[in-house]
């Protein structure tokens, strides 16, 4: 443990050893000494290093190597963190609060200009606010607060004004009372919050992920103060009553005790990643005085809360509104593809609390029809219906244990109910559709793992359904797509893969996929997309919130896995824990040349609501194809 060699810290070194100063720093330039918070800059390399400092006495400021004041701010602050802006070596966000409104104050720093200036503040509802830290990724940066009451706020943060930024909300959620700090370790996502004299909690920060807590503990009679994190996943808490700096292993997930060799009172922390050093800057509650100490050959620590980055993550266009029912509700998607006017064609999603929905390709709900509990739902196209052609969509009713057959006004693309066609199915649940010649065939399956297939046939109007075939699968079965030209079915099992059922053949079912650190369960939605005639089987692997390609006409080779992202221009979240998706290469009109991808999303966040569907360009998926196979 040593103390840096360049001024200013040699300066606060000095601090730190004799417990006064000596020369003309103390009364020119307080900020050094009694700042509580000092944040080293180090954009332009150690020689030319800023600091930013913040004081309840004395406001906020941007400070030279040698402690000049650049710039400062009048605002009477406590708690500080910093990010870069994604788009900016030069220019980033501080955020602190202000103890005189209550207010978070959201700082522009100019390095380049030497220059800060406030751009927005947040203040909580009818409460106030007890810590606040932020994150960032390539695309954005989050604000997160925490009230006294403990309700966490997650916010975007808009910097695209140059003249004032703005806050959107992204999710909400309770932590508890008495807390202290936060922040937030961005290559592992993860969120810690320092609740006093309980420990810390570790929270995922990727708001499509559950809102699921581990405490790492600390000594029972220990009063956590303060907790920071580097972009190398350093993690490190003070405490006033301890002359410790406490680090945290991650491989065994606990924090362990580093001793200072001077007697302090650590109230607050900042951490800096030196190479192999970390330099901690600290504010010694005894002293009134801030400290920085370096603690030598301290190996990088990795994030242990990540759930395997995909290969590639969609940015959706829009997103279908919610559905009404909360809750797991919104399930499985169909596209209807308008021959006429392909721009004109729209995205059946089902409500499995409630019925049927049908959306434009904007996200505008058309139509609901409150049918019952359906899962899932497909299409098929040019059915003869007593001489008429018509198309057809089938769903899985849960309410009434039957298929639920729908007419499709091709004009309109909107439904009407036909009639329910019962089962023996005590829980019909997943459910495709295939058209083999003239003959129609719904397929449908029930949780307790039997799998059907019903021919479907109209008699004025009516239409009947024959079970012309019967198997079961070990267990739980739900998503399935039926290849009509090639005769094939491809059906999921939910803990263990995807099944290849051959309609022209009479050999066994193969295991084409297996779940996988790539893939994992529930194996839930599946539809296929076609690039220069081949086609491409997507699976949805809840799980770990991806998407799964197999070439299947390429010996159903595994391609990687895929995630859809949130549009932060556009403040539309991700797509997580999906349960159907569709998808169609169908030219959709300019805005989709290449089709279209549409996943349910089990997180509906930014605001919270109740679930919906994602709505991809196809063009994505088919450039990420071509990459993939070329």
């Amino acid at each position: 443990m040593k103390c840096l060699s360049f001024p200013l810290s040699w300066f606060l070194c000095s601090l730190f050893t004799y417990g006064h100063t000596t020369n003309a720093y103390a009364s020119d330039e307080p900020w050094l000494t009694h700042a509580e918070f000092i944040y080293p800059v180090n954009t332009l390399g150690v020689d030319e290093r800023l600091y930013l400092a913040v004081s309840s006495t004395q406001g906020v400021a941007l400070l030279d190597t040698q402690g000049k004041v650049l710039s400062s701010i009048d605002i009477k602050s406590e708690h500080l963190d910093f990010r870069w802006l994604p788009e900016s070596s030069q220019v980033g966000i501080l955020s602190t609060l202000d103890i005189n409104s209550g207010k978070v104050q959201l700082i522009k720093v100019d390095v380049a200009a030497g220059e800060l200036r406030a751009m927005a503040e947040f203040s909580a509802k009818n409460t106030a606010i007890d810590a606040l830290c932020v994150g960032s990724s390539s695309e954005h940066v989050e604000l997160y607060t925490v009230d006294v009451d403990g309700s966490v706020q997650q916010l975007a943060i808009n910097t695209k004004n140059i003249e004032h930024w703005y806050l959107h909300p992204v999710r909400d959620f309770t932590v508890g009372p008495n807390i202290k700090s936060c922040t937030v370790d961005d290559t592992a996502q993860t969120l810690y919050i320092a609740e006093e004299n309980i420990g810390i909690w570790r929270y995922s920060a990727n708001p499509e992920h559950e809102v699921n807590r581990t405490l790492l503990q600390l000594p029972t009679e220990l009063e956590v103060e303060y907790v920071d994190a580097t972009s190398f996943g350093d993690v490190a808490v003070v405490s006033p009553d301890s002359n410790h700096i406490w680090l945290f292993d991650s491989t065994n997930n606990t924090f362990n005790p580093i001793a200072l060799t001077h007697d302090v009172a650590p109230k607050t922390l900042q951490l800096q990643r030196e190479g192999t050093s970390l330099v901690a800057y600290l504010f010694d509650e005894k002293s009134g005085h801030s400290r920085n100490i370096e603690l030598s050959n301290i190996p990088t620590k990795q994030g242990d809360i990540t759930q395997g980055e995909a290969q590639q993550s969609f940015t959706p266009y829009g997103q279908t509104q919610p559905v009404q029912s909360y809750g797991d509700a919104a399930d499985d998607p169909a596209i209807w593809v308008n021959s006429k006017v392909p721009s004109q064609s729209l995205v059946y999603g089902t409500d499995k609390k409630s019925g049927l929905n049908v959306y434009d390709l904007e996200g505008k709900l058309l139509k609901s029809l409150p049918v019952g509990r359906v899962n899932n739902v497909d299409i098929r196209y040019n059915i003869n219906v007593n001489g008429e052609t018509v198309d057809i969509a089938a769903a899985s009713n849960r309410t009434s244990q039957s298929i639920s057959l729908f007419k499709i006004d091709r004009g309109t693309g909107l439904p009407s109910l036909l009639g329910d066609l019962k089962t023996d199915l005590a829980d019909p649940y997943g459910l495709c559709m295939g058209k083999y010649g003239k003959d129609l065939a719904v397929w449908v399956n029930d949780t307790d793992g039997r799998f059907q297939k019903y021919n479907i046939e109209f008699n004025n109007n009516m239409a009947t359904a024959t079970m012309t075939m019967q198997w079961t699968v070990p267990s739980q079965p739900e998503g399935c797509v039926s290849d009509d030209e090639n005769l094939r079915l491809f059906y999921g099992e939910e803990s263990t893969g995807v099944w290849l059922k051959n309609l022209d053949e009479k050999s066994a079912d193969t295991l084409i996929a297996t779940t996988s650190s790539d893939v994992h369960a529930d194996i839930e939605g599946m539809s296929l997309f076609t690039v220069n005639d081949q086609h491409y089987l997507i699976v949805s692997s809840q799980g770990n919130n991806r998407y799964a390609v197999y070439a299947v006409d390429d010996n159903n080779k595994y391609l990687g896995v895929f995630a859809v992202g949130a549009n932060w221009t556009k403040m539309i979240d991700g797509a997580s824990e999906t349960d159907g998706l569709d998808v169609t290469s169908h030219h959709l009109g300019q805005a989709l040349p290449d089709g279209l991808l549409v996943v349910q999303d089990g997180h509906n966040v930014m605001p919270k609501a109740a679930q919906n569907f994602k709505l991809v360009s196809g063009t994505l998926l088919r450039n990420w194809i071509l990459e993939k196979i070329n």
